[in-house]
């Protein structure tokens, strides 16, 4: 039997049917969905069982890299002129991006959209001063720790601060279902903290059209952040 019949008769099947089928791939024929499987000796299956029973702190940090990973796999390609380059090393960005016309690399800093009991968290004083949801995003790294300056200081590490990435790209799949919808905006436009200047505030919040910085046109917010870039040079 060709792979045309096959598939074939899979649509004339019953979708219960379809997944009897694909069991028995995964359990009589050891047919793997993804190299992880073979590298962690286990089976999708039970790293999705591991992650659905998993607190909601883990539950977000894997989100969190599945916003990363759609962004540079799916979005990114479909951008124009632009590529994510590979970098190494524990950075305060997820995505390095090069674009054709030569000007330099922008520095991508990817989050989801924040979750909060299950349901997109909004900015209450701004969703009730506007009357419509503004939801919010968590701008700072998921561990905590403190770096020592030259004169022996200590300065958390957790918060962001200006000029660590150049464009802050969010995935709104909590609020829209979907993975690849995402708002653009250049570091340099989101909210600081009133306390401290140099650092991002915790919450930012987002705006889907195009206000205060905020756009769904990457290239947009690109062009903002070369333009602020090129005011420091």
């Amino acid at each position: 039997m060709s792979v045309d019949q096959i598939r074939a008769l899979l649509q004339r099947i019953t979708p219960e049917e379809r997944q009897e089928v694909l069991q028995v791939l995964r359990r009589e024929h050891n047919v793997a969905i993804h190299p992880i499987e073979i590298d962690w000796r286990t089976s999708g299956e039970s790293i999705l069982e591991a992650i659905y029973a998993a607190p909601d702190l883990t539950q977000r940090g894997v989100r969190g890299v599945l916003a990363e990973a759609i962004f540079r796999t799916n979005v990114v390609p479909l951008i124009g002129k632009w590529k994510s380059i590979v970098f190494a090393g524990d950075l305060p960005y997820d995505v390095l991006m090069s674009s054709e016309d030569g000007e330099p690399a922008l520095r991508v800093q990817v989050k989801n959209q924040r979750r909060e009991k299950g349901v997109p968290k909004v900015d209450a004083k701004l969703t009730k001063q506007l009357g419509l949801p503004i939801y919010v995003v968590e701008t700072q790294r998921t561990r905590t720790g403190k770096r020592t300056d030259a004169n022996g200081a200590e300065t958390a590490t957790r918060p962001y601060r200006f000029g660590e990435f150049d464009v802050l790209a969010v995935c709104l799949q909590p609020s829209s279902g979907n993975w690849e919808e995402f708002v653009y905006c250049p570091s340099h436009m989101l909210v600081p903290r009133s306390d401290n200047q140099e650092l991002l505030a915790v919450m930012q919040p987002i705006y889907t059209e195009e206000v205060s910085g905020w756009t769904r046109d990457f290239a947009k917010a690109a062009a903002q952040a070369r333009a602020h870039m090129a005011t420091r040079d």
